[in-house]
Order: C-alpha cells, then sequence, then structure tokens
C-alpha cells in the first residue's frame, strides 16, 4: 500500500441472538466479526456508527467498548460469548493476546441529535472539542489468515455494551407463514409499526418471538412500503440465508446487522 492513501471500510457485525431483547450493562453486544482492508501498518483515523433506535424513534445514545484483534498462529482470537449475554472469564482471558486496539465510544459526545428521527450517527469528530475525540488507533491484522483476499490483512471486531440498548422494531409479521421459501417474499405488517419508519432497502431482517426466541434469518430488503416488506432471501453478500422455517403470527421483524461501522484508515 502506497504511504498518503485511504481506504473506507463499512463494517456491519451480526446479532443473531435475542435481536429485540434489551441488553445488561457489560454484556457482549456483538461477537467478534473478521473484515478485511488493504495490508500493511495504518491509521484508523475517521469513525462513524449508524445506530438504529427502538421501536422507530431514535434513542439516547448508550455507550460500547470496541476491540480490535488479529489471528495469533493463524488461530482466530476466541468467541467472547452471545450476543446479550455476559462474558466469562476463560474466553476474556484467551483472547488477551489477540487483542491490538480498543476505543471506547461515549455516545453522548459523539451521537449528533434526533433530526435523523429513526436513527443517530456517532462521529469521532462529533463536537468543537476535536482533538479528544481523534480515533489516532495504529492497527496491523494478517495477511496470511487463512481465506484472507490476496493483497488484504483480516482484522477482527467486538463490542461490549455499557449500558442497555434494546434494538426491538415494533415491526409485526401479520399473518403466520407456514413454511419458508427459497426466493423472495413480501411479509405483510400492516397490523403495526409503519416498515418503512424503521427499516431501508438493503436492511438484512432476522424474524423473531416476542421474547427473542426463535429466530429465524430472513433476507435483504429489495422493497418496502408502509405494510409490507420485500426480501430477496439472502444476506447482505448474497449468500441464501432463509431457513424454510415457519414464522409465527405477531413474530417481530428486526435488524440481522443494527450497526453500521464507517472506519476511515490511512497507510
Amino acid at each position: 500500500m502506497t504511504k498518503g492513501c485511504y481506504h473506507l471500510a463499512k463494517v456491519k457485525p451480526t446479532i443473531d441472538v435475542l435481536p429485540n431483547s434489551a441488553f445488561d450493562a457489560g454484556d457482549v453486544l456483538f461477537d467478534w466479526y473478521a473484515f478485511e482492508i488493504p495490508r500493511g501498518g495504518c491509521k484508523l483515523e475517521t469513525l462513524n456508527v449508524i445506530v438504529p433506535g427502538t421501536d422507530t424513534a431514535a434513542a439516547a445514545g448508550i455507550d460500547m467498548e470496541l476491540f480490535f484483534a488479529t489471528s495469533v498462529n493463524g488461530i482466530a482470537p476466541t468467541s467472547l460469548g452471545d450476543p446479550n449475554d455476559a462474558i466469562a472469564v476463560v474466553p476474556a482471558t484467551a483472547c488477551k493476546n489477540h487483542i491490538i486496539g480498543h476505543k471506547y465510544l461515549d455516545a453522548s459526545a459523539m451521537e449528533n441529535s434526533d433530526e435523523l428521527v429513526s436513527y443517530n450517527i456517532w462521529t469521532n469528530t462529533a463536537g468543537t472539542d476535536t482533538v479528544h475525540y481523534t480515533v489516532d488507533m495504529i492497527l496491523e491484522g494478517d495477511p496470511n489468515y487463512a481465506g484472507t483476499t490476496s493483497g488484504y490483512q483480516t482484522i477482527w471486531v467486538a463490542a461490549l455494551t455499557v449500558g442497555t440498548p434494546n434494538h426491538g422494531t415494533g415491526v409485526l409479521l401479520d399473518g403466520a407463514i407456514s413454511s419458508g421459501s427459497a426466493g423472495a417474499q413480501t411479509l405483510d405488517v400492516n397490523a403495526d409499526q409503519e416498515a418503512n419508519h424503521v427499516f431501508a432497502i438493503g436492511d438484512e431482517l432476522l424474524a423473531c418471538a416476542s421474547d427473542g426466541s426463535s429466530v429465524q434469518k430472513i433476507g435483504t430488503v429489495t422493497a418496502l412500503t408502509d405494510d409490507a416488506i420485500t426480501v430477496d432471501a439472502k444476506d447482505i453478500f448474497g449468500t441464501t440465508v432463509w431457513s424454510s422455517g415457519a414464522l409465527a403470527d405477531d413474530d417481530e421483524i428486526c435488524f440481522r446487522r443494527p450497526f453500521t461501522f464507517n472506519m476511515g484508515f490511512s497507510y
């Protein structure tokens, strides 16, 4: 990588467990999620995070801690545990030698006001004291980790929540679906929260019961109105995710990837 170059990484970790249930402080927000950037030591200079609200409304920001990691001897960092669960001492200790960076995200300092209505954007250059929010983190991953694209390196990111976020949407399925579909389908949600107040084209969705159980992958939004959501039965990378399971009346439609991290790197 030539010096003076920049790279923007868009990272969208998955939360496949209890997607509509409030977290406890200190829980795993999302487990290690691998992403690739061009190889070589680089500086994470800019960071903004798109954060969903709860039940169609932007919520007061809740702090989180980000951890960055690399493989050790070709082995990925050990899982921290399921999202929405407390981290245990053994997996935390097992990751010690993998961690290459840490950043505390102060939501109240970073988030914009609520003009975007259903979500917030956090940024490291919010407010007037921009030096305070500078990321300035040097990272270098593993270009030899199995499956890494030639010319790139693999880095992992995970997060713990400092407070008690809730990513519920209030968008409920209107009528049961007896079996899954291998192709696109349209979900009727016309009895509940308006779908286009929560979701946008390109969002990857899950369905679950009101208590967060019976989680099923649905697909990625290709079209929507206030009372209908059309999905393509694939994840954001184009891989089929539909599990052919039944969906119950009033299952809640949730984000599979509620956060988007836009990370700006310099080389």
